[in-house]
């Protein structure tokens, strides 16, 4: 037998599995609610992006594709996450439409700043600016990443040059 500390009085082992059966339950089923329209959310978006990808690998329905990409995001004012994006970017590409590519780049640009030098996203846009003839677009997008790496390579030389 077992005895509560606070109340000296002897429990028995199945008492005390019981009461911790319950609060647990009691502790998962709250959290779960909680969790519930998070896991909703996270499911439907991988539904969509599961049909995009199906629907953009054949050519002649990547625009319907982009089309389940538009409703999820304008009609039913939903966000989208970088599987997503990449996915309707892939679509956008292989129905070499620019203005929708465009228009998804913008997007992640203005509402996703953190997903804007993601190197998976930015290369998924390079080779979709390249198939739909915009280079300049291409290489605007490694443009400031490697001013960047050029600046930090100055700093770094210098750096070494003082120490000597």
């Amino acid at each position: 037998m077992l005895s509560i500390i606070s109340h000296n009085r002897p429990v028995s082992f199945h008492q005390v599995l019981t009461l911790l059966t319950s609060s647990i339950r009691y502790l998962t089923s709250t959290s779960s609610d909680r969790k519930s329209d998070g896991d909703a959310d996270y499911h439907d978006r991988l539904n969509t992006t599961k049909k995009m990808r199906l629907l953009g690998l054949q050519s002649s329905q990547a625009r319907q594709a982009l089309s389940i990409y538009d409703d999820y995001v304008n009609r039913q004012k939903k966000l989208p996450d970088l599987r997503m994006f990449a996915v309707a970017i892939n679509c956008a590409m292989i129905a070499e439409d620019l203005a929708k590519g465009r228009e998804i780049h913008q997007f992640i640009e203005h509402n996703f700043p953190h997903l804007k030098d993601n190197l998976m996203l930015k290369q998924q846009l390079r080779y979709f600016y390249i198939k739909c003839n915009d280079k300049l677009s291409a290489d605007k997008l490694f443009q400031q990443s490697s001013t960047i790496k050029h600046a930090q390579t100055e700093i770094q030389q210098k750096f070494k040059t003082n120490k000597s």
